[in-house]
């Protein structure tokens, strides 16, 4: 599946192109990602079956081991604007995390999911 572009409407009405993170551009996260996600697996398969006292210990692993939020909007969302000279820094919360969701593959209209490694 090729990596998509977008047409982002920001909150205040600009509108900027975004692309999707390749699979190049993730590996290093989904690589900590699947890392963390091993040494959790005792609490089960599936994350939605979790407490929240379970997931809340496991998103504090993934960001202390890089993997957490902040990590992937740092990594992937400033190479993934296309603008020329776009300020970051002009971006609400709520903007970051809706790029965030199209830029890692979580948009409907398309993902690419990377295979997480069985180390």
């Amino acid at each position: 599946m090729p990596v998509l572009k977008k047409e982002i409407e920001l909150e205040d009405g600009r509108k900027i192109w975004v692309r999707q993170a390749s699979g190049m551009q993730k590996l290093k996260i989904e690589t900590i990602q699947a890392k963390v996600f091993r040494k959790f697996r005792h609490f089960g398969a599936n994350p939605a079956d979790w407490t929240e006292d379970q997931n809340i210990e496991f998103s504090d692993a993934l960001d202390e081991a890089g993997g957490g939020m902040e990590a992937q909007i740092n990594s992937w969302v400033p190479g993934c604007i296309l603008e020329e000279k776009f300020d970051m820094d002009s971006l609400t919360s709520g903007e970051l995390m809706g790029l965030l969701s199209f830029v890692r593959g979580d948009d409907p209209e398309g993902a690419i999911p990377l295979v997480n490694s069985s180390e």
